[in-house]
């Protein structure tokens, strides 16, 4: 290699280095807002917190979650709600995370929401079923890909949060054996669609 090339390959490297460290140290604006607005009771719902277990202190770490239980009128569910822009490794494939946790995912499909689609998972361990619900928000659209929400992160840590919102991980999740009709909840709680 001769010195044109070598210093060529150092100036490189030094651009890499202060663009990665801008990533890294520039603040972008996170979904905290949209967490915080979160209401806790309304015409149709009403709402309490969920404790979070010290394996999830742990798991989520700097990671924002807001866990609570929703009663409604036709039905009861568990939200959890997670804005990773501090803590990427917090938002995974909810698959991942439930096989992980013992479930058998025994159907999987897609429904039609609110600017969108999300997952519909059923669940069965040691003779419980449970349905799960989640997809992904920006706050305007929402989808069920894992690839997608880390694409979207990932170009807004390189755009420094130009490209759009942070997206949120959203589920939802079934209590005891109840089959909650889930279209019917999200349209009486429409500020699901605002996270």
């Amino acid at each position: 290699m001769n010195g044109r090339q070598n210093m060529l390959l150092w100036i490189a490297l030094a651009v890499a280095m202060v663009f990665g460290a801008a990533i890294e140290w520039g603040k972008t604006v996170d979904a905290s807002q949209r967490l915080e607005a979160l209401p806790l009771d309304g015409s149709m719902f009403s709402s309490s917190p969920m404790p979070i277990s010290p394996q999830e202190i742990a798991f989520y770490d700097k990671a924002r979650i807001v866990k609570r239980v929703y009663q409604c009128k036709k039905g009861s569910f568990i939200l959890i709600a997670v804005d990773g822009s501090a803590n990427r490794h917090a938002v995974h494939d909810p698959l991942y995370c439930l096989k992980g946790a013992g479930w058998e995912i025994t159907n999987r499909q897609t429904i039609t929401i609110d600017g969108g689609v999300a997952d519909l998972l059923h669940l069965s361990r040691n003779g419980q079923d449970r349905e799960a619900l989640f997809w992904f928000s920006d706050g305007s659209s929402r989808h069920a890909s894992v690839l997608r929400y880390w694409l979207q992160t990932s170009l807004r840590r390189l755009t420094f949060g130009t490209s759009g919102k942070e997206p949120v991980m959203i589920i939802l999740q079934s209590i005891g054996h109840d089959r909650p009709d889930w279209l019917s909840l999200l349209n009486r709680c429409i500020f699901l669609y605002e996270i």
